[in-house]
């Protein structure tokens, strides 16, 4: 049985609003190490995705893990992308990893890392 905050959503619901945020380019709370190993806090990844350098034009999620216990998980999400980086729209395959807490009352990311695979 999947753990509810007290909004009623579960670990995948508040995954699956994640990646519709990354789409909007509306980033919640985070802590995140991105694929070339530099660590990125809030106020950083929601400029990136407000002054534009960052934005994703789709994502198909391909695969989902997600892993309960006591209050917290982690999920682990491989997609098809397609992302401006560099000044060019790139399709590339990514991995997504996030450790989540229920803070405050509902799920939130604790910290993350995204991995390109191709």
């Amino acid at each position: 049985m999947s753990t509810r905050d007290d909004a009623g959503r579960t670990l995948d619901q508040a995954e699956d609003a994640i990646q519709a945020a990354m789409r909007a380019s509306d980033v919640d709370d985070l802590v995140f190490a991105g694929p070339d190993g530099k660590v990125i806090g809030k106020a950083a990844d929601l400029e990136a995705h407000r002054s534009g350098a960052t934005r994703f034009a789709s994502i198909q999620e391909t695969h989902r893990r997600t892993t309960e216990v006591a209050r917290a998980g982690a999920t682990e999400t491989t997609a098809a992308a397609t992302v401006w980086n560099d000044g060019r729209w790139v399709d590339v395959s990514l991995r997504w990893t996030r450790d989540w807490r229920i803070i405050d009352g509902r799920w939130q990311v604790a910290g993350g890392s995204v991995t390109i695979l191709g």
